[in-house]
Protein backbone atom coordinates (compact mmCIF):
# COMPACT_ATOMS: atom_id res chain seq x y z
CA UNK A 1 0.00 0.00 0.00
CA UNK A 2 1.11 3.41 -0.55
CA UNK A 3 2.26 5.52 2.39
CA UNK A 4 0.93 8.59 3.79
CA UNK A 5 3.84 10.49 2.80
CA UNK A 6 4.11 8.94 -0.85
CA UNK A 7 0.22 10.19 -1.23
CA UNK A 8 1.53 14.00 -0.10
CA UNK A 9 4.00 14.25 -2.13
CA UNK A 10 1.92 13.18 -5.77
CA UNK A 11 -0.87 14.97 -4.40
CA UNK A 12 0.08 17.86 -2.25
CA UNK A 13 -0.59 19.09 1.21
CA UNK A 14 -3.17 18.94 2.58
CA UNK A 15 -4.84 16.17 1.28
CA UNK A 16 -7.95 14.02 2.00
CA UNK A 17 -7.48 10.07 1.71
CA UNK A 18 -10.59 7.57 2.02
CA UNK A 19 -10.22 4.62 2.25
CA UNK A 20 -12.48 2.12 -0.23
CA UNK A 21 -12.49 -0.77 2.08
CA UNK A 22 -13.56 0.93 5.69
CA UNK A 23 -16.77 2.13 3.49
CA UNK A 24 -17.48 -1.25 2.40
CA UNK A 25 -16.74 -3.01 5.61
CA UNK A 26 -19.43 -0.41 7.10
CA UNK A 27 -22.55 -1.00 4.83
CA UNK A 28 -22.00 -4.37 4.93
CA UNK A 29 -22.28 -4.24 8.94
CA UNK A 30 -25.20 -1.88 8.67
CA UNK A 31 -27.04 -3.79 6.22
CA UNK A 32 -26.74 -6.82 8.35
CA UNK A 33 -27.95 -5.32 11.23
CA UNK A 34 -31.23 -5.01 9.64
CA UNK A 35 -33.45 -8.66 8.83
CA UNK A 36 -36.74 -6.81 7.70
CA UNK A 37 -37.11 -7.24 3.63
CA UNK A 38 -37.71 -5.20 1.95
CA UNK A 39 -35.25 -2.94 2.78
CA UNK A 40 -33.74 0.25 0.95
CA UNK A 41 -30.89 1.73 2.42
CA UNK A 42 -30.15 5.42 0.96
CA UNK A 43 -26.77 7.09 1.42
CA UNK A 44 -26.76 10.76 2.62
CA UNK A 45 -25.18 12.31 -0.03
CA UNK A 46 -25.42 15.39 1.92
CA UNK A 47 -22.34 13.95 4.07
CA UNK A 48 -20.16 13.50 0.89
CA UNK A 49 -20.67 13.67 -2.54
CA UNK A 50 -17.51 12.30 -3.67
CA UNK A 51 -17.90 10.18 -6.95
CA UNK A 52 -15.88 7.36 -6.44
CA UNK A 53 -17.66 6.85 -2.97
CA UNK A 54 -21.04 7.42 -4.36
CA UNK A 55 -20.49 4.92 -7.24
CA UNK A 56 -18.95 2.34 -4.52
CA UNK A 57 -21.77 2.06 -2.66
CA UNK A 58 -24.48 2.28 -5.47
CA UNK A 59 -22.59 -0.99 -6.70
CA UNK A 60 -22.86 -1.75 -3.32
CA UNK A 61 -26.70 -2.09 -3.25
CA UNK A 62 -27.46 1.75 -1.75
CA UNK A 63 -29.50 4.42 -3.02
CA UNK A 64 -29.50 7.94 -2.45
CA UNK A 65 -31.01 10.09 -0.05
CA UNK A 66 -30.78 13.65 -1.27
CA UNK A 67 -31.69 16.68 1.13
CA UNK A 68 -31.75 19.10 -1.98
CA UNK A 69 -32.16 19.17 -5.14
CA UNK A 70 -28.53 19.54 -5.69
CA UNK A 71 -27.72 16.72 -4.01
CA UNK A 72 -30.08 14.92 -6.75
CA UNK A 73 -28.30 16.34 -9.37
CA UNK A 74 -24.67 15.23 -7.33
CA UNK A 75 -26.12 11.58 -7.30
CA UNK A 76 -27.26 11.66 -10.77
CA UNK A 77 -24.20 12.77 -12.40
CA UNK A 78 -22.24 10.32 -10.33
CA UNK A 79 -25.13 7.60 -12.62
CA UNK A 80 -27.55 6.81 -10.11
CA UNK A 81 -30.32 6.35 -11.15
CA UNK A 82 -33.46 8.67 -10.73
CA UNK A 83 -35.59 5.66 -9.26
CA UNK A 84 -33.14 5.09 -6.25
CA UNK A 85 -33.06 8.61 -4.99
CA UNK A 86 -35.58 9.75 -2.45
CA UNK A 87 -36.16 13.46 -1.57
CA UNK A 88 -36.52 14.40 1.52
CA UNK A 89 -36.04 18.24 2.82
CA UNK A 90 -38.08 21.83 2.81
CA UNK A 91 -39.02 24.69 1.56
CA UNK A 92 -38.89 23.64 -2.26
CA UNK A 93 -39.70 27.09 -4.70
CA UNK A 94 -41.57 26.17 -8.16
CA UNK A 95 -37.89 25.60 -9.85
CA UNK A 96 -36.92 22.92 -7.34
CA UNK A 97 -40.25 21.16 -7.34
CA UNK A 98 -39.83 20.88 -11.35
CA UNK A 99 -36.64 19.75 -11.55
CA UNK A 100 -37.42 16.43 -8.51
CA UNK A 101 -40.63 15.76 -10.37
CA UNK A 102 -39.15 15.74 -14.05
CA UNK A 103 -36.74 13.01 -13.01
CA UNK A 104 -39.78 11.60 -11.29
CA UNK A 105 -37.51 11.24 -7.74
CA UNK A 106 -39.53 10.25 -4.90
CA UNK A 107 -40.31 12.97 -2.69
CA UNK A 108 -40.90 13.93 1.45
CA UNK A 109 -42.70 17.21 1.89
CA UNK A 110 -42.35 18.56 5.52
CA UNK A 111 -45.19 21.45 5.43
CA UNK A 112 -48.80 21.97 4.40
CA UNK A 113 -47.82 24.60 2.31
CA UNK A 114 -45.11 22.55 0.38
CA UNK A 115 -48.03 19.87 -0.12
CA UNK A 116 -49.87 22.86 -1.60
CA UNK A 117 -46.92 23.77 -3.80
CA UNK A 118 -47.04 19.67 -5.02
CA UNK A 119 -50.50 20.07 -6.13
CA UNK A 120 -50.04 23.68 -7.93
CA UNK A 121 -47.04 22.52 -9.57
CA UNK A 122 -47.63 19.02 -10.37
CA UNK A 123 -48.92 18.00 -13.79
CA UNK A 124 -50.38 14.89 -14.63
CA UNK A 125 -47.61 12.86 -15.22
CA UNK A 126 -46.26 13.04 -12.52
CA UNK A 127 -46.08 10.53 -10.32
CA UNK A 128 -48.61 10.23 -7.04
CA UNK A 129 -47.20 8.84 -4.84
CA UNK A 130 -45.83 11.25 -1.95
CA UNK A 131 -44.17 11.18 1.82
CA UNK A 132 -44.36 13.59 4.58
CA UNK A 133 -41.88 14.38 6.72
CA UNK A 134 -43.53 13.43 10.71
CA UNK A 135 -42.51 15.89 13.32
CA UNK A 136 -41.02 13.41 15.71
CA UNK A 137 -40.65 15.17 19.41
CA UNK A 138 -43.45 17.37 20.87
CA UNK A 139 -45.29 20.25 18.82
CA UNK A 140 -44.23 22.39 21.69
CA UNK A 141 -40.66 21.88 21.32
CA UNK A 142 -39.50 24.29 18.73
CA UNK A 143 -38.47 22.34 15.39
CA UNK A 144 -39.54 23.86 11.51
CA UNK A 145 -39.44 20.76 9.60
CA UNK A 146 -42.20 18.44 9.25
CA UNK A 147 -45.95 18.43 10.36
CA UNK A 148 -47.43 17.59 13.26
CA UNK A 149 -49.71 14.39 14.28
CA UNK A 150 -52.61 17.06 14.44
CA UNK A 151 -51.63 18.64 10.76
CA UNK A 152 -51.74 14.89 9.34
CA UNK A 153 -55.98 14.64 8.56
CA UNK A 154 -55.37 17.85 6.57
CA UNK A 155 -52.47 16.89 5.08
CA UNK A 156 -54.35 13.57 4.00
CA UNK A 157 -57.32 15.82 2.56
CA UNK A 158 -55.21 18.04 0.76
CA UNK A 159 -53.50 14.99 -1.30
CA UNK A 160 -56.78 13.43 -1.79
CA UNK A 161 -58.22 16.41 -3.29
CA UNK A 162 -54.92 16.94 -5.74
CA UNK A 163 -55.17 13.14 -6.75
CA UNK A 164 -51.97 12.51 -4.82
CA UNK A 165 -51.80 9.64 -2.05
CA UNK A 166 -49.55 9.90 0.84
CA UNK A 167 -47.74 6.38 1.04
CA UNK A 168 -45.65 7.09 3.79
CA UNK A 169 -43.96 8.94 6.65
CA UNK A 170 -40.44 10.18 6.86
CA UNK A 171 -38.78 11.00 10.73
CA UNK A 172 -35.33 12.18 12.17
CA UNK A 173 -33.55 11.35 15.04
CA UNK A 174 -30.90 13.58 15.45
CA UNK A 175 -27.69 14.37 14.18
CA UNK A 176 -24.62 12.16 15.10
CA UNK A 177 -27.56 10.02 17.45
CA UNK A 178 -25.13 7.02 19.57
CA UNK A 179 -28.13 5.78 21.54
CA UNK A 180 -30.29 3.23 20.16
CA UNK A 181 -33.37 3.67 22.42
CA UNK A 182 -33.85 7.46 21.04
CA UNK A 183 -34.03 5.89 17.37
CA UNK A 184 -36.87 3.26 18.52
CA UNK A 185 -38.45 5.81 20.78
CA UNK A 186 -39.16 7.92 17.19
CA UNK A 187 -39.92 5.19 15.12
CA UNK A 188 -42.32 4.29 17.58
CA UNK A 189 -44.61 7.31 17.33
CA UNK A 190 -43.94 7.39 13.39
CA UNK A 191 -45.33 3.79 13.17
CA UNK A 192 -48.06 5.06 15.44
CA UNK A 193 -49.06 8.24 13.08
CA UNK A 194 -48.72 6.31 10.49
CA UNK A 195 -51.10 4.16 10.73
CA UNK A 196 -53.62 7.02 9.65
CA UNK A 197 -52.30 6.56 6.06
CA UNK A 198 -55.17 4.14 4.05
CA UNK A 199 -52.28 3.76 1.70
CA UNK A 200 -49.48 3.06 3.80
CA UNK A 201 -46.26 1.33 1.54
CA UNK A 202 -43.28 2.43 3.22
CA UNK A 203 -41.56 3.75 6.50
CA UNK A 204 -38.78 5.73 6.81
CA UNK A 205 -36.63 6.43 9.82
CA UNK A 206 -34.19 8.50 8.05
CA UNK A 207 -30.83 8.90 9.20
CA UNK A 208 -28.62 10.61 11.85
CA UNK A 209 -27.01 7.10 12.43
CA UNK A 210 -23.82 8.43 14.61
CA UNK A 211 -20.00 7.33 14.95
CA UNK A 212 -17.45 8.02 17.59
CA UNK A 213 -15.26 11.08 16.87
CA UNK A 214 -12.80 10.83 20.40
CA UNK A 215 -11.66 7.39 22.95
CA UNK A 216 -14.21 7.90 25.31
CA UNK A 217 -17.19 8.61 23.38
CA UNK A 218 -19.77 5.41 23.24
CA UNK A 219 -20.24 3.98 19.40
CA UNK A 220 -24.10 3.45 18.25
CA UNK A 221 -24.83 -0.33 18.94
CA UNK A 222 -26.12 -1.04 15.59
CA UNK A 223 -26.56 -4.40 15.50
CA UNK A 224 -28.94 -3.73 18.60
CA UNK A 225 -30.69 -1.24 16.63
CA UNK A 226 -31.12 -3.49 13.72
CA UNK A 227 -32.77 -6.00 15.49
CA UNK A 228 -35.40 -3.45 17.35
CA UNK A 229 -36.31 -1.67 14.08
CA UNK A 230 -36.85 -4.81 12.66
CA UNK A 231 -39.04 -6.36 15.24
CA UNK A 232 -41.13 -3.79 15.24
CA UNK A 233 -41.71 -3.59 11.23
CA UNK A 234 -42.76 -7.36 11.36
CA UNK A 235 -45.49 -6.33 13.51
CA UNK A 236 -46.51 -3.29 11.33
CA UNK A 237 -46.27 -5.94 8.42
CA UNK A 238 -48.20 -8.01 9.76
CA UNK A 239 -51.57 -5.34 10.77
CA UNK A 240 -51.10 -3.66 6.85
CA UNK A 241 -49.53 -6.15 4.39
CA UNK A 242 -45.52 -6.00 4.04
CA UNK A 243 -44.26 -2.32 4.56
CA UNK A 244 -40.98 -1.17 2.83
CA UNK A 245 -38.67 0.17 5.99
CA UNK A 246 -36.27 2.95 4.34
CA UNK A 247 -32.86 4.07 6.30
CA UNK A 248 -30.79 7.16 5.87
CA UNK A 249 -27.32 6.38 6.72
CA UNK A 250 -24.31 8.92 5.77
CA UNK A 251 -21.88 9.49 8.43
CA UNK A 252 -21.80 6.02 9.63
CA UNK A 253 -20.89 4.69 6.49
CA UNK A 254 -18.36 7.17 5.34
CA UNK A 255 -17.01 8.95 8.93
CA UNK A 256 -14.79 6.84 9.43
CA UNK A 257 -13.04 6.27 5.95
CA UNK A 258 -11.98 9.52 5.43
CA UNK A 259 -8.72 11.11 6.63
CA UNK A 260 -7.14 14.70 6.12
CA UNK A 261 -3.21 14.55 6.11
CA UNK A 262 -1.77 17.64 6.99
CA UNK A 263 2.07 19.01 7.00
CA UNK A 264 3.58 20.83 10.05
CA UNK A 265 4.93 23.79 9.32
CA UNK A 266 5.80 25.30 12.96
CA UNK A 267 6.10 25.11 16.38
CA UNK A 268 6.27 27.26 19.15
CA UNK A 269 5.84 27.03 22.90
CA UNK A 270 4.32 30.01 25.07
CA UNK A 271 3.14 30.11 28.55
CA UNK A 272 3.65 26.02 28.72
CA UNK A 273 1.34 25.75 25.78
CA UNK A 274 2.58 24.06 22.39
CA UNK A 275 0.99 25.75 19.53
CA UNK A 276 1.81 23.61 16.23
CA UNK A 277 1.19 24.92 12.73
CA UNK A 278 0.01 23.09 9.81
CA UNK A 279 -0.70 24.08 6.60
CA UNK A 280 -4.59 23.56 6.06
CA UNK A 281 -7.38 25.67 8.02
CA UNK A 282 -10.36 25.43 9.30
CA UNK A 283 -11.59 26.72 5.71
CA UNK A 284 -10.92 23.10 4.35
CA UNK A 285 -12.34 21.12 7.69
CA UNK A 286 -15.29 23.16 9.26
CA UNK A 287 -16.56 20.93 11.62
CA UNK A 288 -13.85 21.47 15.37
CA UNK A 289 -15.05 24.96 14.72
CA UNK A 290 -18.86 25.28 14.24
CA UNK A 291 -20.05 21.77 15.73
CA UNK A 292 -17.00 21.71 18.39
CA UNK A 293 -16.05 18.04 17.58
CA UNK A 294 -12.82 17.07 18.36
CA UNK A 295 -11.56 15.03 15.46
CA UNK A 296 -8.41 12.74 16.91
CA UNK A 297 -5.19 13.91 15.73
CA UNK A 298 -2.22 11.87 15.42
CA UNK A 299 1.28 11.63 14.06
CA UNK A 300 1.74 9.76 11.17
CA UNK A 301 5.03 7.22 11.34
CA UNK A 302 6.66 5.71 13.73
CA UNK A 303 5.26 5.43 17.35
CA UNK A 304 6.41 8.17 19.61
CA UNK A 305 5.70 9.01 23.65
CA UNK A 306 3.57 11.58 23.89
CA UNK A 307 4.34 14.80 25.41
CA UNK A 308 2.61 15.71 28.51
CA UNK A 309 2.16 19.30 26.90
CA UNK A 310 -1.18 20.67 26.19
CA UNK A 311 -1.12 20.99 22.35
CA UNK A 312 -2.89 23.42 20.16
CA UNK A 313 -3.10 22.31 16.39
CA UNK A 314 -3.76 25.62 14.63
CA UNK A 315 -4.56 26.33 11.13
CA UNK A 316 -2.80 29.09 8.58
CA UNK A 317 -4.63 31.96 8.92
CA UNK A 318 -4.87 34.39 11.58
CA UNK A 319 -9.05 33.37 12.28
CA UNK A 320 -9.48 33.29 15.62
CA UNK A 321 -10.97 30.27 16.07
CA UNK A 322 -8.71 28.42 12.93
CA UNK A 323 -7.95 25.54 15.35
CA UNK A 324 -7.94 21.43 14.04
CA UNK A 325 -7.63 20.77 17.67
CA UNK A 326 -6.98 21.75 21.12
CA UNK A 327 -5.34 20.43 24.68
CA UNK A 328 -4.21 17.80 22.91
CA UNK A 329 -1.52 15.23 23.65
CA UNK A 330 0.77 14.34 20.77
CA UNK A 331 4.54 13.41 20.33
CA UNK A 332 7.45 15.44 19.97
CA UNK A 333 6.87 17.04 16.25
CA UNK A 334 8.78 19.57 14.03
CA UNK A 335 8.39 20.94 10.55
CA UNK A 336 7.89 18.63 7.77
CA UNK A 337 6.42 15.61 9.88
CA UNK A 338 2.49 15.02 8.87
CA UNK A 339 -0.09 15.41 11.20
CA UNK A 340 -3.51 12.75 10.28
CA UNK A 341 -7.06 14.11 11.50
CA UNK A 342 -9.06 10.65 11.74
CA UNK A 343 -12.40 10.10 10.89
CA UNK A 344 -13.35 13.35 8.07
CA UNK A 345 -14.93 11.00 6.08
CA UNK A 346 -18.22 12.87 6.17
CA UNK A 347 -18.97 16.18 6.43
CA UNK A 348 -15.33 17.56 5.85
CA UNK A 349 -14.91 18.12 2.20
CA UNK A 350 -18.69 18.54 1.84
CA UNK A 351 -18.47 21.42 4.19
CA UNK A 352 -15.40 22.89 3.14
CA UNK A 353 -15.14 26.53 1.41
CA UNK A 354 -13.21 29.46 0.44
CA UNK A 355 -13.83 30.99 3.54
CA UNK A 356 -10.18 32.52 4.52
CA UNK A 357 -9.13 32.44 0.71
CA UNK A 358 -7.27 29.29 0.81
CA UNK A 359 -8.03 26.83 -1.74
CA UNK A 360 -9.37 23.53 -0.87
CA UNK A 361 -7.26 20.25 -0.84
CA UNK A 362 -7.59 17.43 -3.14
CA UNK A 363 -9.18 13.70 -2.59
CA UNK A 364 -8.24 10.63 -3.26
CA UNK A 365 -9.65 7.06 -2.56
CA UNK A 366 -7.47 3.91 -1.78
CA UNK A 367 -9.15 1.19 -3.09
CA UNK A 368 -6.84 -2.20 -2.84
CA UNK A 369 -3.85 -1.20 -4.34
CA UNK A 370 -4.97 1.47 -6.20
CA UNK A 371 -4.82 5.66 -5.58
CA UNK A 372 -7.40 7.39 -7.24
CA UNK A 373 -7.21 10.91 -7.50
CA UNK A 374 -11.16 11.76 -7.46
CA UNK A 375 -10.71 15.87 -6.54
CA UNK A 376 -8.26 17.86 -8.39
CA UNK A 377 -6.20 20.14 -5.54
CA UNK A 378 -7.72 24.05 -6.18
CA UNK A 379 -5.80 27.06 -7.56
CA UNK A 380 -5.81 30.34 -6.11
CA UNK A 381 -7.62 31.03 -10.04
CA UNK A 382 -10.58 28.93 -8.20
CA UNK A 383 -11.20 31.51 -5.49
CA UNK A 384 -12.09 34.23 -8.00
CA UNK A 385 -13.15 31.67 -11.04
CA UNK A 386 -17.46 32.39 -10.83
CA UNK A 387 -16.96 35.95 -10.18
CA UNK A 388 -17.86 38.63 -13.65
CA UNK A 389 -16.75 41.89 -14.69
CA UNK A 390 -19.54 43.38 -16.12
Amino acid sequence: MVSQGELLRRFGSPLYVYDADVVRARYARFVDAFDHQPLHVHFAIVCNKNRYLVRLLASLGAGIHANTPGDAFAALAAGVAADRIVYSGTNLDEQDFRYLLDRGIRMNLDSLDQLRDRARFGRAEDRTEIGMRFLIDDEDRPNRIGITLGELPEALAIARAAGLRITGLHMYAGTNTRRARRFIECMERLVDAAMQLPDLAWIDIGGGFGVAYEDDEPELEIEQLGRDVSARMRTLSKVRGPIELIVEPGRYLVGAAGSLLTTVVSVKTHGGRRYVGVDTTVGNIVVPSVYHTRHRVELVGDAAPLLDVPTDVCGNTTHSRDYLGRNLKLPEVAPGDVLRLRDVGAYGYAMSSHFLNRPRPAEVVIDGAGVHLTTRRETFADLVATQVDE
